[in-house]
C-alpha cells in the first residue's frame, strides 16, 4: 500500500511540474496567416430544394401579378430580392410592378437601367414603350417600338404588338404609319389590313378605311367576323361613319365582290336599326350554295351574339332581320337539304329568343300569330328540331300569361300533343304547361285531370313534382287544407332542390299552423283562399282585391299577440304586387309592416332585400343601404347575405 502511494504522488508532483513549466514558457500571440483568396473555400452551392422554393415564389409572383394584387406582390418581391441567384429575373417584375401601381416614370427608369446590360432584350424594349405611352411621349416610344421589333426573331408578330400598343393608347396616325413601313419591309401588302382599317375609321378617313376593309375581305373572307366585332365593339357609330358605310355598299356591288363585303355592310346596317336596307343587301345572296353558306354561317354568328345582348336596342332589328332572313332560307329558295334543316333550327331558336327578351315588335299580338306560322314552317321541314317544342311551349306560355289568351294558348299545346314527331321529354312540359293553361282560363276540371295524370306518371318526375306543386296550390284554393298541407309537404321533401320548393314549404308550414291556431283556423284560410285562386286562374287584378281584404279582416279577427305566419306572408304577397303594379309607397309599407311587426317571422329578412331594392331602383342610396346594414345585423343566418353583401359594395 505504501508503494501505490509514493506513485501516486509522484505522479502528480510530475503533472504539477509540467503546468508550471508550460505557464512559464508561453510564447506571446502572433499575428494569423489570411488565406489568398485564390485558396478560400467557395461558398456551398444553393441546393436543389431551395431552387425549387424560389422558382414556386417565382411562379406565385407572377400570378399576383397578373391578378393585380400590388400590395402581396410588393412584399413577396422585396423578400425575393434578398436572393442574388434572382437578381436578373427580378427585373421584369420590378418593372411590371412600378406599371400596375402606376408609377410609369419609375418603370421607364427601371427599362433603361435594365437595357444597359440587356440592350437586345425584346421585352425590355416592349415594356419601356408601354410606359413611354403612359407618359405621353409618343415618339420615344415609336423608337423603343422599333427596337422592340428589331430585336424580335418574328418581327411580324412584333408589328402586331406595336400596334396595338400605338392603339389603345390613341396613337392612330403612328399605328397607321407603322403598318405601313412594315407592309413594305416585310413585303406583306395585306399586313394587319384589320387593324389599319380600324385606325382610318378612328382618324375619319372613312373611305379609304372603307377601301382597307374590301380589301382585306377579298383576300381573306374568313375575317368577317373578326373584322364585324372590331368594329361593333369599336369606333363604329351608324350617325358619324355614313360616308364609310355608303363606301362599302358601292364597292359590294363590284363585279369582284365577295359574299363577306356585302354581309358586312348588311350587318352594320342591322347595327343602325335599318332592317330593311340589310334585306334588300343581302337579297342577291339567296342564289347559289356558296352565297347561302355564307349568309347562314353569317345568322349563325348573329344568334349567338343575340343570346348575349341581354336589353340592348339591337336586340329587336336583330330579331326582325334574323327572322326574315332564315324564313326564306328554310323555304324553297334553299334547294340544299342539310342547310334548310340547320336554318330552320336556328328559326326555331330565334323565335324562343325573341319570346325571352319581349322582342316582339310594336304589336305583340300580330308577332305571337307570326311566330305560330314560322314555328309551322319549321315543323314542317325539321320537324324533330329541338328548339321547335321549347319554343312553342313559350309561345303558348307568352300567348297565356302577356295576352291573356289561355283557351288560344291550350288548343296550340293541343294541337302540339297530337304530333307523333314530339320527343318524349317534351311531352312531360306540354302537359305541364297544358294544364297551366287549363287553370289559366278557369278550366279547374280539366286542369286537374291533366295534372294529375302527369303527377301520376313515373318517367318524368320532375314535372310530376311541378304537376303536384299546382295541385296543391288548386286544394288550397278549393278548400281541401288538410290535403294541401300532405301535397305540400310530399312536394317539398321529394325535390327540396326544385325553385317551388321553399314555397311549398311555407305553404304546408302556413296551413298547419294556421289550422292549429286557436285565434286562427279554417276561417282564416277562408279568407286567404281567393287569392290562391284567382293566382292559379291569372287574374292580378282580382288576387289583389283578395289580399287586401284578407289582411284588412284578419287583423281584426286573430289574436296579434301571437305569431301569426299567414297574415305576414299575404303581406308581403300583397307587397309584391303593389310593386308589380307600380304603387312603390303602398309596397314601402306593407313591407315595414312585415318588418316591424313580424320580426321573428319568415318573411322579415325577405322584406328588407326587397326594400332595399326598391329604394336602390328609385334613386335612394342611402336608405338602401340602412335597410340592407340592418339585415346584416339583424338577420345574420340569412341564405343569401353574400348577395346583399355584394349589392352593399355595389353601393356609390
Amino acid at each position: 500500500m505504501t508503494i501505490l502511494r509514493i506513485i501516486r504522488l509522484a505522479s502528480l508532483l510530475m503533472i504539477f511540474s509540467v503546468g508550471i513549466s508550460f505557464a512559464q514558457t508561453e510564447p506571446e500571440p502572433e499575428e494569423k496567416l489570411e488565406i489568398p483568396p485564390k485558396l478560400r473555400r467557395a461558398p456551398m452551392p444553393m441546393n436543389q430544394q431551395s431552387l425549387l422554393d424560389l422558382r414556386r415564389r417565382l411562379i406565385e409572383l407572377d400570378r399576383l401579378l397578373i391578378l393585380g394584387s400590388i400590395s402581396r406582390a410588393e412584399s413577396l418581391l422585396k423578400e425575393l430580392e434578398q436572393h442574388s441567384a434572382l437578381s436578373r429575373e427580378l427585373v421584369t417584375r420590378r418593372i411590371r410592378l412600378a406599371q400596375l401601381k402606376e408609377d410609369h416614370p419609375e418603370a421607364v427608369r427601371l427599362c433603361e437601367d435594365a437595357l444597359v446590360e440587356q440592350a437586345m432584350n425584346p421585352g425590355l424594349w416592349r415594356s419601356l414603350a408601354e410606359s413611354q405611352l403612359a407618359i405621353d411621349q409618343p415618339d420615344s416610344a415609336l423608337m423603343s417600338i422599333g427596337r422592340f421589333i428589331d430585336t424580335n426573331p418574328n418581327s411580324r408578330s412584333a408589328t402586331m404588338v406595336g400596334v396595338d400598343l400605338l392603339q389603345k393608347a390613341g396613337q392612330q396616325a403612328m399605328a397607321v404609319t407603322l403598318i405601313d413601313s412594315m407592309r413594305v419591309i416585310l413585303g406583306e401588302p395585306r399586313l394587319l389590313g384589320r387593324q389599319r382599317a380600324v385606325g382610318l375609321l378612328l382618324l375619319d378617313r372613312q373611305q379609304e378605311a372603307g377601301d382597307e376593309v374590301v380589301a382585306e375581305l377579298r383576300s381573306n373572307p374568313f375575317n368577317l367576323s373578326l373584322l364585324r366585332t372590331e368594329f361593333l365593339e369599336g369606333p363604329y357609330r351608324p350617325a358619324d361613319h355614313g360616308r364609310f358605310l355608303e363606301r362599302l355598299k358601292d364597292r359590294s356591288g363590284e363585279s369582284g365582290a365577295q359574299s363577306a363585303e356585302v354581309l358586312l355592310a348588311a350587318n352594320l346596317l342591322v347595327a343602325g336599326g335599318e332592317v330593311e336596307a340589310a334585306l334588300e343587301m343581302v337579297d342577291p345572296l339567296f342564289v347559289g350554295r356558296a352565297s347561302i353558306m355564307s349568309l347562314l354561317q353569317n345568322t349563325i354568328l348573329l344568334v349567338r351574339e343575340l343570346e348575349l345582348m341581354g336589353e340592348s336596342f339591337q336586340v329587336q332589328p336583330s330579331v326582325d332581320y334574323l327572322l326574315a332572313v332564315l324564313e326564306r332560307l328554310a323555304g324553297p329558295v334553299n334547294r340544299d337539304l342539310v342547310l334548310r334543316h340547320r336554318a330552320a333550327d336556328q328559326l326555331a331558336q330565334v323565335c324562343e329568343l325573341a319570346l325571352e327578351t319581349g322582342a316582339l315588335g310594336d304589336d305583340p299580338r300580330q308577332a305571337s300569330e307570326r311566330f305560330g306560322e314560322l314555328l309551322s314552317l319549321v315543323r314542317e321541314v325539321h320537324p324533330t328540331s329541338e328548339y321547335l317544342y321549347s319554343s312553342q311551349i313559350k309561345l303558348a306560355a307568352y300567348t297565356r300569361d302577356v295576352l291573356h289568351e289561355p283557351e288560344i294558348a291550350a288548343r296550340r299545346l293541343e294541337r302540339l300533343l297530337l304530333n307523333l314527331d314530339l320527343p318524349t321529354y317534351g311531352v312531360a312540359l306540354v302537359r305541364l304547361t297544358l294544364g297551366e293553361c287549363y287553370l289559366a282560363a278557369g278550366d279547374t276540371a280539366r286542369g286537374r285531370i291533366v295534372l294529375d295524370n302527369l303527377g301520376r306518371d313515373p318517367d318524368f318526375r320532375q314535372a310530376a313534382g311541378h304537376a303536384h306543386y299546382h295541385l296543391a296550390r288548386l286544394d288550397l284554393a278549393q278548400g281541401h287544407y288538410a290535403t294541401a298541407r300532405d301535397r305540400f309537404a310530399v312536394v317539398a321533401m321529394d325535390n327540396p332542390g326544385a325553385p317551388y320548393a321553399n314555397n311549398s314549404l311555407d305553404l304546408g308550414l302556413a296551413i298547419a299552423e294556421e289550422m292549429d291556431n286557436p285565434s286562427g283556423g279554417p276561417s282564416i284560410l277562408d279568407l286567404y283562399s281567393p287569392s290562391v285562386y284567382f293566382d292559379l286562374t291569372a287574374r292580378p287584378a282580382s288576387r289583389l282585391t283578395a289580399l287586401e281584404d284578407f289582411v284588412t279582416r284578419t287583423v281584426l279577427l286573430v289574436d296579434l299577440e301571437e305569431p301569426q305566419h299567414l297574415l305576414e306572408r299575404g303581406r308581403f304577397e300583397l307587397a309584391t304586387l303593389y310593386l308589380e303594379a307600380g304603387r312603390i309607397e303602398e309596397a314601402l309599407e306593407r313591407l315595414d309592416q312585415v318588418i316591424n311587426v313580424h320580426p321573428d317571422g319568415r318573411y322579415p329578412a325577405r322584406a328588407l332585400v326587397l326594400r332595399g331594392r326598391i329604394l336602390q331602383d328609385a334613386g335612394r342610396s342611402e336608405e338602401a343601404r340602412n335597410a340592407w346594414e340592418r339585415l346584416l345585423s339583424q338577420y345574420p343566418g340569412y341564405l343569401f347575405l353574400d348577395d346583399v353583401r355584394d349589392e352593399l359594395r355595389a353601393l356609390p
